[in-house]
């Protein structure tokens, strides 16, 4: 065991003291409120460029107002769409194998392969603990052959992703380039020769996903009214362009130039309530993968620094080997997405989908899963929008074509390197692509580099920074790796031809998300944006599955009937077990796994900290059905549930803290009667005998308010108002 240590020299740093770095300062706002965000030119204070998050449209705003209140409310004719950002996507994820790549020696997931410990297994081993020879490159060692667990994840990863091709021979070779945290000075990889191509992956972008929650409390799902077969893949207005024109359209008459704004001014009011609209979600988005290759992690470094009374402070990196070697897979998209949200939503389907094959666990903060994004801008050409046929396009599958063409004139890609969350995801490209709109704006656009994103910190605003200038691009030196044979699978490999083996696999995956969120859907009667959080988990189909079904069963014990008899509350059934599973026990885990661990990525399935079964759920929920337990009451007993564990069956819990809906007609007028006629209520019930309908109304809600304090919360809500109605007529009849 050793630490290897190495000073770095920061060539960047944000509040250095010292005179020989240069900063380059961009004044940059966000706007917590909305999706919006703007930057001012440096020229005249009036033009702001706004990013909106969900088109990914940089707009030119002439208007002077640019406070943090002000949002695409504003009147749209202010505003002129000039850029649209072009994004691709590398995710670098770590595979969940016991042994590194090329050596035997342990990773962390090494005691969850041989059931040591649970899914839980945090790895606090100590630094440069599991390090084999080779992976600190020592003179004389050779790499040993990849691994069958390693193979099956990346054909795995590959299946999940729906590569339609992958091969059967593929090939390793040598990307040179020096960092402290690389030992050989160069990364095995398979940047030629991936073992597989061809992928697509379809998922909802960010602000979709977020919105599903209320969605589902609402009962209004996107799938409503919609063709969930089929649903179209989006294609914006602005998606269709040819570049910025130079030409002012000289031949264009007075009228046709009228025509032409008027069109214009249309077009941006339509944009602008697409960005503002909230109504309805996203439709699902198409993002092409271009390869999946197998390569080696690269050690980790960690920042520190020393200092004494006689010498300056220090800054130390320590690199800790132990990830040094381990199994990676890069997956490398096109240039097919168009926002910031798009970006996010991809990288969450991508993840979401490697934890549910077991391949990657996902957790971004610890580094399993690291993303680099390729943002570039393109300029809009409002002529062709305006004349473009959308629906031929459509008809014609321009809907999806027009992701798979880089539009013209797009400028240089900015790659920006390892985000590690969601947050940055977002964050980084909407800075870049307000950098680069500003630049261009003044005639200097930027060349191709790497940057980096540096997280604000004491109210500062995320920036990128530099790290590779165009003029400083790295020279790879790719070769072919000659201490290793081309990886083939083949009968010899396999076992079987690799058609049988992918068959295989597949089998032992189960059922994907979509074709589970299409069997819930047909089956039990929900929408499918309930459908697509519920298959989001794996864990969660199955205990919704469970729920059902012990739900059915307690809810006939509790009716006192047959199968027959229900028929139409086997939907209501499990629309009420969709709503408490994904809205309530979903919120007890994520506060739950907040408390804990403080990030919700942390763990593979929200699930994981809860020990409710479907058992008891059901039953919670055939007892909300039945009229047995009030909402309030229900939400009680599943904190109760899930923050004592146990097994005591809810309608146990609800009688030993006396919650027990009250519905008995004479019960609740004796009840109605003790609070009506009670002389502290005196006034009241003289003003509701003498007055209008509107005072009437109001006092009405009084004597529910106490007829409700009255019981303790336990009065039926319906039935009670039915009581009251009778007691206050009879009182006034009376009178």
């Amino acid at each position: 065991m050793f630490w290897s240590k190495f000073i770095v020299h920061h060539r960047h740093c944000r509040r250095s003291p010292s005179p020989s770095i240069i900063v380059q300062c961009y004044c940059y706002c966000r706007f917590a409120s909305s999706s919006v965000s703007s930057i001012a030119t440096s020229t005249s204070p009036t033009p702001t460029l706004r990013y909106d998050r969900d088109s990914g449209i940089i707009f030119l705003e002439n208007d002077s107002d640019t406070s943090s209140s002000k949002t695409f409310a504003t009147p749209p004719s202010t505003r002129l769409p000039l850029y649209q950002t072009v994004i691709g996507i590398e995710i670098h994820a770590q595979l969940m194998v016991p042994t590194k790549l090329f050596s035997s020696a342990p990773t962390r997931h090494r005691r969850i392969h041989d059931g040591l410990n649970s899914d839980h297994y945090d790895d606090g081993s100590t630094p440069n603990e599991n390090v084999h020879a080779i992976d600190i490159a020592y003179p004389g060692t050779l790499p040993q052959p990849i691994s069958t667990s390693t193979i099956n994840a990346s054909l795995l990863s590959a299946i999940v992703l729906n590569c339609n091709n992958i091969h059967t021979i593929s090939r390793f070779e040598r990307k040179h380039y020096f960092y402290g945290d690389l030992p050989q000075g160069y990364q095995i990889t398979q940047q030629r020769w991936p073992i597989a191509r061809d992928g697509l992956v379809v998922f909802l972008p960010h602000v979709a996903t977020r919105s599903n929650a209320k969605l589902i409390v609402d009962g209004a799902g996107a799938g409503e009214g919609g063709d969930d077969d089929g649903v179209p893949i989006r294609r914006r207005g602005m998606r269709n362009r040819r570049g910025v024109q130079e030409n002012n359209h000289p031949d264009e008459s007075d009228n046709d130039v009228d025509e032409r704004n008027c069109q214009t001014r249309e077009l941006i009011e339509s944009l602008s309530s697409k960005s503002s609209s909230t109504s309805s979600p996203p439709d699902p988005v198409q993002l092409r993968i271009e390869r999946i290759q197998i390569e080696q992690d690269t050690g980790r470094t960690i920042v520190g620094s020393s200092s004494s009374s006689s010498s300056p402070v220090s800054h130390y990196s320590y690199v800790d080997h132990n990830r040094t070697g381990c199994a990676l897979i890069e997956i490398v998209s096109h240039p097919d997405l168009r926002s910031a949200h798009e970006a996010a939503g991809a990288v969450s389907r991508i993840r979401k989908l490697l934890q549910m094959a077991n391949v990657c666990d996902g957790k971004m903060e610890e580094g399993s899963l690291r993303c680099d994004l390729n943002v570039s801008i393109a300029p809009i050409d409002i002529d062709d929008v305006i004349g473009g046929d959308e629906e031929s396009d459509r008809s014609a599958g321009g809907a999806q074509n027009t992701r798979m063409v880089l539009p013209p004139n797009t400028g240089h890609r900015v790659e920006v390197k390892n985000l590690n969350s969601i947050r940055q995801i977002i964050a980084a490209t909407e800075y870049e692509a307000l950098r680069q709109s500003k630049l261009a704006q003044l005639g200097t656009p930027t060349g191709r580099e790497t940057r980096t994103l540096v997280v604000g910190s004491g109210g500062m605003a995320d920036e990128t920074v530099c790290i590779r200038a165009k003029g400083d691009a790295v020279d790879y030196r790719f070769m072919p790796e000659p201490d290793l044979p081309p990886l083939i699978l083949d009968e010899e490999t396999l076992g079987c031809t690799l058609d049988e083996y992918v068959d295989k696999l597949r089998t032992e995956l189960g059922e994907s998300p979509e074709d589970a969120a299409s069997r819930l859907v047909q089956d039990y009667g929900l929408t499918m944006d309930v459908a697509g959080v519920i298959t989001g988990d794996t864990r969660a189909i199955l205990l919704f599955e469970e729920t059902v079904k012990f739900a059915k069963n307690e809810y006939l014990l509790l009716k006192n009937c047959d199968d027959d008899d229900i028929d139409g509350d086997e939907n209501m059934l499990s629309t009420l077990a969709a709503n408490w599973l994904c809205n309530d026990l979903f919120a007890l885990a994520k506060t739950s796994t907040s408390a804990n661990e403080g990030n919700i990525q942390s763990t593979v399935s929200l699930l994981d900290y809860s020990s409710i079964d479907g058992q008891r759920l059901g039953g919670l929920i055939a007892m909300v059905a039945h009229g047995s337990l009030t909402s309030s009451m229900a939400k009680k007993v599943l904190n109760i549930m899930f923050v004592e564990g146990g097994r005591d069956h809810p309608r146990d819990i609800a009688t030993a803290n006396g919650w027990q809906v009250v519905s008995d007609k004479k019960t609740l007028i004796q009840l109605c009667n003790s609070v009506v006629f009670d002389p502290k209520n005196a006034s009241q019930l003289e003003q509701y005998k003498t007055g209008e309908e509107r005072k009437r109304w109001k006092i009405e809600k009084y004597f529910v308010g106490k007829i409700m304090a009255a019981s303790k919360g336990n009065a039926h809500p319906e039935l009670m108002k039915e009581a009251l109605s009778t007691v206050l007529e009879k009182a006034c009849i009376d009178s």
